[in-house]
């Protein structure tokens, strides 16, 4: 079955009505202002006339399930319970809801309901807006997840235009982290695009990722995961000769409960531990032609997490937390035109202290304090000792030349305090993203980096140009960064309500100090509220990502003596002496700025059914000021190259100058289209489907022009550029025996540069395009997925709610069409391998899985 005959099968799957329920559900969850589970709440749904028609108990991850309900119009009641006031709010009941999201305020906060998909009327709160990609830890269980990744599973519904220079932003329990920090089945909940227009967070909704985790509970409970797949079950790679012998084995899971019996205490601790005897493929061509083999990548990853949880009465709770990740990768970097000899070997450690405190100072007035002490390790070793060789387009071999050690001790901030007041809601903080003392040993390209432009040039042995660095290269920095914001919330009209908000960010080693964020969003729901229009527009500051500042404290001209030499004669003769050779520096240009975008949408939300939402959404975005690196001191070329053979730089003490400059730009049009909801019997879940054109005239802040003194002539297709997407996420057939998790995706390609494969501008960059050609021109082929899982349940008591125990086993089928996925395209002219991929994603594979619940 082809892709397009896949989407088709899903669409009709989407259209088809449901059928006759007579026996009904409500499914939900009870949360506090924060976000956090409130268990041991009393839930109640009466009809019209006061009769109770079912009454449940929240969980310890506060979910509770009321069954055995008729269609009709009820009201759903949660008492007084624990500091927290009494909510009550009509529900007019035509088929199973899922999704219930209750938020208890204390007394004179104003309550809320987020009846997801089934409500009879949408929500103007601008964290209710019906593009949000919304999935629960129960419905983690039903979805099928590559290796338990929670993040990589959902990253598809991402926009790489909202994202920052340092990656896909994840925010965990509120505080931005680098990775989750705990496993897979301790995740309550993750959403992306939660209200994009938000003061909280310096990246927009589609660039973050918004993780809650369980909370503890005053009752035992937990879960235990085995997750394995074997070659034998594997389709082969595209590329690979044979397929090789891989085995995966994951162990992961959580147990919570009570400390004491005082019923105030409670923990939450999880792990996991991942077993990956994984291979890359190797095409690439060499001397003696083609290069194709399997390289074994085994990879080992640890990860524990503790937390505990005390109240020290109904107004104060403090939360203590630990984490701890380490993981090793051996033949790193491996596959494609990258041989075995060009790997590299990596080791990391992660440990997190976590204090989470919340505090309810008066009826209308919380205060949270979140504050991580976060250590990191990270060490990259090469598998072979010996200098690299590049040829453009063909093969990379010899040594990674890739040595280096770092070390962080970063302190993380948030303090937040919520207030309430009549028709408004804001929310105030101060934010330490990171406050990092940071600590790097870089032994890199010690014994050098040869770059050939072709196959020919390297047997006459004749490169291009010739790298190396020596010197202590050890630096000692700090990179520090601080935010603050304020946002109101405010119910103009019963039919209109707006977000204002403003926010300031601040970062080393960037000289402004005016980065201010205005922020803004309207919600207008006219007549029953079926229909709701949305706006927005607002700043988002980007910073200097990853760990960028290292590069400009090593290559001072001090700790590491970088050379370039252009044209060498190979091989390098032993004892070459590179103090005779001038320096290379890395700098800040004296006018660099802080990138920021403008961001800017307008859209509607329709419900076209009481289970179903659609939505249709035009955004756009501005960026300014965007990083880019040029060369400062590069050659000038002479009006005819032809007659000259000499290219000096203009400053001969000097060599490569690497300029960090804030002069690049980009703009960005969208047409979103997504489905949320429950179509019948046949589908619940949400799809996305974006039509959207992302330019800009920079790749990143390492990105350089062919041309050093005209770098605005590189405006072209965004190297993340995929013309059309389609995501979706869900189930067919759900709750029914025979049930199937679904994650489809289906894009267009991104685009790719063809270069000459020369130095034609001697910069030692080799990376000069053919006359007339512009950057990203070229474009890789598509990419289309469909991942299932089959997973049961089985009861192993009669108890229900918190009593049940489960043992359940699934089979999840990644790419079950077998469609080849090529990635890794070459754009050198020189290259025999021109216009064509050297990489492909995975093939079919299966993934088994067992578990216990209880």
């Amino acid at each position: 079955m082809s892709p397009r005959h896949l989407l088709a099968l899903l669409l009709l799957a989407l259209s088809c009505s449901s059928f006759a329920q007579t026996v009904l559900s409500v499914r939900g969850s009870i949360l506090d202002p924060t976000g956090a589970a409130i268990p041991g709440a009393t839930v109640r749904l009466e009809t019209t006339a006061g009769v109770l028609a079912s009454q449940s108990e929240s969980d310890a991850k506060g979910n509770f399930t009321l069954n055995n309900l008729s269609p009709g119009n009820y009201s759903l009641i949660v008492p007084t319970y624990s500091g927290f006031a009494a909510y009550t709010a009509p529900l007019h009941l035509t088929t199973s809801i899922a999704n219930v999201k209750i938020t208890l305020f204390t007394q004179s906060i104003n309550q809320e309901v987020n009846v997801d998909d089934t409500n009879q009327s949408l929500s103007t709160d601008s964290s209710a807006n019906k593009d949000t990609v919304s999935v629960s830890g129960d419905d983690l269980r039903k979805i099928p997840v590559f290796d338990q990744d929670i993040v990589a599973t959902l990253t598809p519904f991402l926009d790489s235009s909202a994202g920052s220079s340092g990656g896909t932003t994840i925010i965990v329990d509120g505080v931005e982290m680098k990775s989750v920090g705990v496993s897979a089945s301790a995740i309550q909940e993750v959403r992306i695009n939660n209200d994009p227009y938000s003061a909280e967070f310096t990246r927009p909704g589609r660039g973050r990722i918004e993780i809650t985790t369980k909370p503890g509970s005053p009752i035992f409970h937990g879960e235990a995961n085995f997750i394995f797949r074997d070659a034998i079950f594997n389709a082969k790679n595209y590329f690979s000769p044979v397929r090789p012998p891989e085995t995966r084995r994951i162990y992961e899971g959580h147990i919570g409960g009570p400390v004491g019996r005082d019923g105030h205490t409670s923990f939450i601790a999880s792990a996991s531990y991942r077993q990956q005897d994984t291979a890359s493929v190797v095409n690439a061509i060499g001397p003696n032609g083609v290069i194709s083999e399997n390289v074994l990548t085994p990879n080992r990853n640890s990860q524990y997490s503790m937390r505990v949880t005390h109240d020290f009465s109904p107004n104060h709770r403090l939360s203590v937390g630990y984490n701890y990740e380490g993981s090793t990768s051996t033949n790193a970097g491996v596959g494609g035109i990258t041989l075995p000899e060009a790997g590299y070997n990596l080791n990391s450690r992660e440990d997190d202290a976590i204090f989470n405190d919340r505090l309810i100072l008066t009826p209308n007035l919380i205060n949270q304090l979140l504050v991580t002490f976060e250590k990191d390790e990270d060490v990259t070793k090469s598998v072979t000792d010996a200098p690299s060789i590049q040829v453009s387009g063909s093969f990379i071999g010899g040594g990674a030349q890739a040595d280096i050690a770092r070390t962080e001790n970063t302190i993380h901030v948030n303090e937040i305090l919520t207030w309430s007041h009549g028709k408004h809601y804001v929310r105030f903080g101060v934010q330490l993203p990171q406050f990092s003392r940071r600590a790097v040993d870089d032994h890199t390209n010690r014994l050098g980096t040869v770059k050939f432009a072709s196959l020919t040039n390297y047997s006459a042995n004749t490169p291009y140009v010739f790298t190396a660095q020596q010197g202590v290269g050890r630096a000692l920095y700090w990179i520090n960064e601080l935010g603050s914001f304020v946002q109101d919330q405010i119910k103009l009209t019963p039919h209109l309500q707006a977000s204002l908000g403003l926010r300031y960010d601040w970062q080393t080693f960037l000289p402004d100090n005016n980065n201010f964020s205005p922020r803004l969003s309207l919600a207008y729901a006219p007549g029953k509220g079926k229909t709701i229009f949305r706006t927005g527009t607002g700043f988002f500051y980007d910073r200097t990502g990853g760990d960028f500042p290292a590069t400009v404290k090593l290559h001072n001209g001090v700790v590491l003596h970088s050379i370039q030499i252009q044209n060498p004669t190979f091989p390098i003769p032993p004892g070459f002496d590179f103090n005779n050779v001038p320096t290379n520096l890395a700098r800040f240009d004296a006018h660099v700025r802080t990138p920021y975008a403008i961001q800017y949408s307008v859209g509607v939300e329709r419900q076209i059914h009481k289970t179903i939402t659609v939505t249709a959404a035009y955004r756009g975005q501005a960026g300014v000021k965007s990083f880019r690196s040029r060369d400062a001191n590069a050659p000038i070329l002479p009006p005819d190259p032809i007659l000259s053979s000499n290219y000096p730089r203009p400053n001969l003490n000097y060599g490569q100058i690497q300029q960090i400059e804030s002069g690049g730009r980009n703009l960005l049009n969208a047409l979103d289209l997504s489905f949320r909801g429950q179509a019948g019997r046949w589908f619940s879940g949400q799809a996305q489907y974006t039509f959207s054109r992302f330019e800009n005239n920079t790749g990143g802040i390492n990105a350089f022009p062919q041309n050093q003194y005209n770098p605005n002539n590189e405006w072209g297709r965004a190297d993340q550029d995929r013309r059309q997407r389609f995501n979706l996420i869900g189930n067919i057939n759900p709750d029914h025996w025979l049930s199937l998790g679904v994650i489809a995706t289906l894009y267009t390609g991104t685009p790719y540069t063809e270069t000459t494969g020369n130095d034609d501008f001697h910069t030692g960059l080799g990376n000069a395009r053919p006359d007339g050609v512009g950057r990203n021109t070229l474009k890789a082929g598509g990419v289309a997925s469909l991942d299932l899982l089959y997973d049961h349940d089985f009861r192993l008591t009669r108890e229900t709610g918190d009593k049940a125990k489960f043992l359940s086993a699934g089979v999840s089928a990644f790419n079950v069409l077998n469609h080849a996925n090529f990635t890794s395209y070459i754009g050198s002219l020189n290259s025999s391998l021109f216009e064509h991929p050297t990489a492909a994603l995975a093939g079919r594979q299966l993934q088994f899985s067992i578990g216990y619940r209880f």
